[in-house]
């Protein structure tokens, strides 16, 4: 009689930092404690299960009982509990210690709750790199992990010797590493039992011993259509009940207890990977497209199966390069990082610091991801707060300081002013605009825009053909559900030609379009959007700085003069020659607010969402949050007020997502530009 194959069967369930209560509520009604309620009718199903610190957390506050019965399932070995960074940061760009100290952070937890030391740890994303057994000391914290069968091809072995589980090193440092199983990844749960058993015993029949299936739990009632297949329509209970049909061929085990039970398969080092949609979405546009078309020709030619280990598109650093904003979180996550360190490690810091490095905002593919607001909010909002319990120590005998730093490594030197209350960054490469505003009583990021480029995916939106809707008895996965578009979506569809930094100041020899800027957001025909600046002085007082910037082009010369209050305001007075009755002089902000609440011009609230006014004041509010900034000046200025919005995709299609507020001072100059201030009440 043959040996049984057996399924090492791994679900890892997570909610991003800063998601919705509702997307927790929902998760745990439709998805998280209905597969654990219908786990515990079948004991004989065993299991690893992973859950993240936030998910963790959600539960302990608001579901007692799905603790309750997680801990039933632990307490008869039916469940094994899996660790991980307890807030799901990505390992490879987070400091060693950080990730050391959230793999102890979440074993702590578990031990604490569940009573048991977790053996394995999830790696977010399964996100590799090859220095990360000994940044995470493997062999003394952890024993195991799960990656995709990718990396493996991508490490030259056959396609079917990829199974079982392996070991690989660094620095000696050793830690047994599981393939996934694509294909077990695309069947599950989208397909009858009856086929996935199938394909387990063409495995079986070729000599596999063990093959791992692991991936989200989400897929079990929160994608899209999988609540009703899966809980409602009875799948899980049919997969369950067909898996107990074959326990003389099949053995649904936890990870452990494969690793127990089987030997490795040898040695074996992984390159730097994730699993193959990460690839893709982390490449640039263009691309990215031609990846797509390559990838497709291979499934065409029916030879995806061979080709795939050689078409692995990027990685995930390349988010950081794609994505300004994503680059700025991780170097400001960085610096609190160094801060905490610096200053004595307060726990309540650190917490807040890895909250801060929840991996869910620094990129984006099938879900939103950076694209959505409340997760970079919650980002920065947690980097604010560790920031401000280190300000205790740091701005105990002034009120504010300044670094003169490289502060996101592009090679360009940046200016960062760090006050009790504001904080104001400025980068003189970048016309002496100002990228980072934020404010500390609030935890509040002002400059958390998204400027708009753009997406591989964009092209469907331009596709009528992706519009088309498909259907079937089965759910797709979400990789395969065709989305719908809108012709406001193909509208929106703007991209901007420099970024979305604030006090950003346009020069123009012509008058500028008021239609074109409503409707697109952006100036064109700036003859200063880019200009580099370079810091000409500055003059240094206990209540703030201010400090001087000049740049010239041709003709053109430009002098930007910042004044500073750490209390919670930024001025800003120009000298700019030449200057006459053709000129026209935009300052620009782009500022970022939780609320939809639209802004007040002169007090006055605007009754649609873009106009253009002849006022001295707007005032943008997040009432819930009780924060009001206002920009000012003491003459009228043309003023132009839009939203700025991104078409993105999630898995629930193409939408469009409100990133903030454009707000434009326009003067037509035949004199002195007028000073304009920025204060934050």
């Amino acid at each position: 009689m043959s040996e049984k194959i057996k399924l090492a069967f791994c679900v890892h369930s997570h909610q991003p930092v800063g998601n919705y209560a509702s997307v927790f509520e929902q998760g745990t009604r439709e998805c998280y404690l209905p597969f654990l309620r219908i786990l515990k009718q079948y004991p004989e199903m065993r299991m690893t299960l992973h859950y993240t610190g936030p998910l963790l957390e959600w539960f302990e506050g608001h579901a007692p009982e799905f603790f309750d019965t997680l801990s039933l399932l632990v307490e008869r070995s039916q469940v094994e509990l899996m660790g991980g960074g307890f807030y799901e940061p990505i390992m490879p760009v987070i400091p060693e210690r950080d990730a050391l100290a959230q793999i102890g952070y979440s074993t702590t937890y578990l031990e604490e709750r569940f009573g048991v030391r977790p053996r394995g740890v999830w790696c977010t994303e399964r996100i590799w790199d090859p220095s990360l057994p000994r940044k995470i000391r493997a062999g003394e914290t952890v024993e195991y992990t799960l990656l995709d069968d990718s990396h493996f091809l991508s490490a030259g072995l056959c396609p079917e010797d990829v199974h079982g589980y392996y070991i690989t090193e660094r620095e000696g440092y050793p830690l047994k590493v599981f393939p996934i199983d694509m294909n077990l990844r695309y069947l599950i749960p989208f397909k009858e039992p009856g086929e996935i058993i199938e394909y387990l015993l063409r495995l079986r029949s070729r000599g596999v011993r063990t093959v791992t299936y692991g991936d989200d739990g989400e897929k079990f009632g929160m994608w899209p259509g999988t609540h009703t297949w899966v809980i409602e329509q009875g799948w899980l209970r049919r997969f369950f009940d067909a898996m107990l049909t074959v326990t003389d061929k099949i053995e649904v085990v936890p990870l452990a207890d494969a690793v127990d039970r089987c030997p490795s398969r040898g040695l074996v080092y992984l390159p730097t990977a994730t699993y193959q949609e990460m690839m893709e979405w982390s490449l640039l546009a263009d691309q990215g497209r031609y990846y797509e078309d390559l990838v497709k020709r291979a499934k065409t030619e029916h030879d995806w199966d061979r080709r795939r280990a050689f078409l692995r598109g990027g990685m995930w650093d390349n988010f950081l390069s794609k994505y300004r904003e994503s680059n700025l979180m991780h170097k400001k996550m960085l610096r609190i990082s160094a801060l905490v360190q610096d200053y004595g490690c307060d726990p309540e810091a650190l917490r807040h610091l890895f909250m801060g490095q929840c991996n869910c905002a620094y990129w984006h593919g099938l879900f939103g991801g950076i694209y959505v607001g409340a997760l970079r909010h919650a980002i920065y909002e947690n980097l604010l707060k560790a920031e401000e319990i280190i300000d205790a120590k740091r701005l105990a005998e002034r009120s504010w300081v300044m670094d003169h730093v490289d502060h996101d490594l592009d090679g360009h030197g940046e200016i960062l002013l760090s006050g009790r209350r504001l904080n104001c960054y400025i980068s003189p490469g970048e016309n002496a605009s100002v990228f980072g505003l934020e404010w500390k009583p609030n935890h509040y990021s002002l400059s958390n825009i998204l400027t708009r480029n753009p997406e591989i995916y964009h092209k469907d939106v331009l596709n009528p053909q992706a519009r088309k809707k498909g259907a079937g008895a089965e759910p797709r996965s979400i990789h395969d559900i065709p989305h719908e578009s809108s012709d406001e979506f193909r509208e929106l569809l703007v991209y901007d030609t420099y970024r979305k930094n604030s006090f950003i100041t346009h020069y123009l020899q012509t008058p500028a379009s008021v239609e074109k800027i409503l409707k697109e957001n952006r100036i064109e025909n700036s003859l200063t959007a880019w200009l580099p600046f370079k810091l000409a002085s500055l003059d240094e007082g206990e209540d703030g700085i201010t400090l001087s910037f000049s740049a010239a082009r041709d003709d053109i010369e430009v002098h930007k003069t910042f004044r500073y209050d750490p209390a919670g305001s930024v001025s800003l007075s120009h000298a700019i020659a030449p200057l006459n009755e053709d000129t026209w002089v935009i300052v620009e902000w782009n500022v970022f607010i939780l609320s939809g609440d639209r802004p007040l011009v002169d007090d006055q609230p605007m009754e649609i969402d873009r106009g253009v006014y002849r006022a001295r004041t707007v005032r943008i509010r997040d009432v819930e949050k009780g924060l009001t900034v206002g920009i000012e000046s003491p003459v009228h200025w043309v003023v132009c007020v839009v939203p700025i919005e991104c078409i993105s995709q999630s898995e629930e299609g193409f939408e469009k997502t409100f990133q903030g507020w454009s707000i434009y001072f326009m003067q037509q100059c035949g004199q002195d530009v007028p000073e304009v201030t920025l204060r934050v009440l």
